[in-house]
């Protein structure tokens, strides 16, 4: 089998992925780029929102440290929030330099939005396309990079581990076939795996990949029973799953139920800015109280311009299901859009094994706790995919290294891994949702063993990226079950009706306020 040799080899093309690339190869590295779909395939491309930075004179690093903190229902790494709201405003000053372009006020100063659980206004954004904005400023910086090769259609399916240290990846290249890469530090920038459910707002590419090839590394894996569910995605069967932003909310829209009843009144006094597990259980069991399909999102009451102003992309599209967003109400119901947990890492990205770091949506850093306070997830990417690209470049590999390509998971015909994702969707929807029970969590426990065992038991067919991201969705929802059983009370994102909740966590106001956290990264 042919190698290829290189400093750093980063999986996956997010922010995170992106990032880290661009400053590991800044730092005099040569850098492999493997992104099994083009180059800007990822979530970071959806994001709406924006990106939540504590830069507008009524702010602080310390609010939004607070949001941060009461978002993820006491558990949040301290250290790695601090480290995370300190780093944010430098963050988006890095993003500008290399050409991303955010909105401005009239005054000249960066235009602020605001979402559920933020205490200011302090979201910059690019309209409501912040993702493909930064996607499109980070793809330009890669591709012209002399130090960075890029290769597209390449699907790793295993990572190489020799004597407990991660030495490189398998991967699937369209154009050159499998390759063995080599290098002294590996990032899994693989993002989410939303895929593992029947209603989603992630891309195609979202199946777990890292948190599967991780875990069979060897890698620490924690908080994946915390699956955020996004509020309001709308409920249309020609646009199914498209998101309208939270960011919409923050402009003033309420939520209506069947009978035009406001009904976050009902359930959390912050309203329609609750957090957004709360907003997804509210919308939830209005609909299952009234017996209906959906709510609806009102922004009747605000001024048309500005609405086409701020949501544009979200204007247009809305336009071609004839729904008309500043005078029709918009039908919406909840659907899995983040993963809260995933591959653990310190604040300099480093996971359990030694050579293997990981960013984004894939690693759980400690920031997001129970729950992930919106628009701090391009901001994470941002923050420990720098901090890893740092911390790596002491990672290198004796020049006559030749470790043994690592065993794969066979692929199986690509029509039995249509029935079995099919049916890991079904349950995991039906069992593992946004509400839970013991019952259905120990049925789904079981069904997901047998679809495994159903998967390893088929013959070997061809290669096919869609079996092997199949068996990676199995893997990532075993971790999710899991998780979720060894709760013994409901906390943020998880909430089983057969557990008593969490009480609320105290807030360490003084120590939070004054700085006694304030730790340097790599505690």
């Amino acid at each position: 089998m042919d190698t290829f040799r290189f400093d750093h080899v980063v999986i996956g093309s997010g922010l995170a992925g992106l990032t880290y690339a661009i400053k590991a190869a800044e730092a005099g590295g040569t850098v492999c780029v493997l992104t099994k779909a083009d180059l800007s395939d990822s979530n970071t491309r959806w994001a709406q929102g924006g990106i939540a930075a504590a830069v507008g004179e009524a702010d602080s690093w310390q609010l939004h440290e607070e949001d941060t903190l009461i978002a993820g229902a006491g558990l949040c790494d301290p250290k790695a929030v601090r480290y995370l709201v300190q780093q944010a405003p430098a963050a988006i000053e890095w993003l500008q330099t290399i050409g991303a372009r955010f909105d401005f006020s009239a005054a000249g100063d960066l235009a602020l939005g605001r979402e559920g659980g933020h205490s200011r206004n302090r979201i910059v954004h690019h309209q409501d396309r912040t993702g493909w904005e930064v996607e499109r400023a980070m793809n330009d910086a890669v591709r012209s990079h002399v130090k960075i090769t890029i290769y597209e259609q390449a699907f790793v399916s295993a990572l190489a581990v020799e004597d407990g240290r991660c030495v490189g990846a398998l991967a699937h290249i369209d154009t050159l076939g499998v390759r063995l890469v080599i290098a002294g530090s590996v990032m899994l920038a693989t993002g989410g795996c939303g895929r593992m459910y029947q209603h989603t707002t992630n891309p195609s590419v979202a199946t777990g990949d890292g948190v599967a090839l991780a875990s069979q590394a060897g890698a620490e894996i924690k908080g994946m029973e915390f699956m955020q569910f996004h509020p309001t995605t709308l409920y249309h069967p020609q646009l199914r799953s498209f998101l309208i932003s939270e960011a919409v909310r923050g402009a003033g829209a309420t939520l209506r139920n069947h009978l035009g009843h406001r009904f976050m009144y009902d359930y959390d006094g912050r309203l329609e800015l609750a957090p957004r597990d709360i907003v997804a259980r509210a919308i939830e069991a209005e609909m299952k109280r009234l017996e209906t399909w959906c709510v609806y999102l009102d922004l009747a009451h605000l001024p048309s311009e500005a609405i086409k102003h701020e949501f544009p992309t979200i204007f247009e599209r809305l336009l071609e299901v004839s729904i008309e967003m500043d005078r029709d109400w918009i039908p919406v119901v909840p659907a899995q859009h983040y993963s809260c947990g995933g591959v653990v890492t310190d604040l300099d990205g480093r996971s359990s094994v030694p050579g293997l770091y990981a960013a984004g949506e894939v690693a759980c850093t400690g920031v997001h706790g129970a729950n992930r306070l919106a628009s701090n997830s391009l901001l994470e990417a941002l923050i420990f995919a720098s901090a890893a690209a740092e911390s790596s470049q002491g990672d290198r590999l004796q020049s006559d290294a030749n470790p043994a390509p690592p065993a794969e998971i066979h692929c199986i015909a690509e029509a039995d891994a249509i029935r079995i994702r099919r049916n890991l969707q079904k349950v995991m929807t039906a069992k593992v949702g946004i509400v839970r029970n013991n019952a259905g969590l120990k049925e789904a426990a079981k069904s997901v063993e047998k679809l495994i065992r159903e998967y390893i038991a088929q013959p070997t067919a061809p290669y096919s990226p869609y079996p092997l991201e199949t068996y990676n969705l199995l893997i990532a929802a075993r971790h999710v079950i899991s998780g979720a059983q060894s709760r013994d009370v409901s906390v943020g994102l998880h909430f089983n009706e057969d557990l008593p909740q969490a009480p609320a966590p105290s807030m360490p106001e003084e120590s939070l306020r004054s700085g006694v956290l304030s730790p340097t990264r790599g505690e």
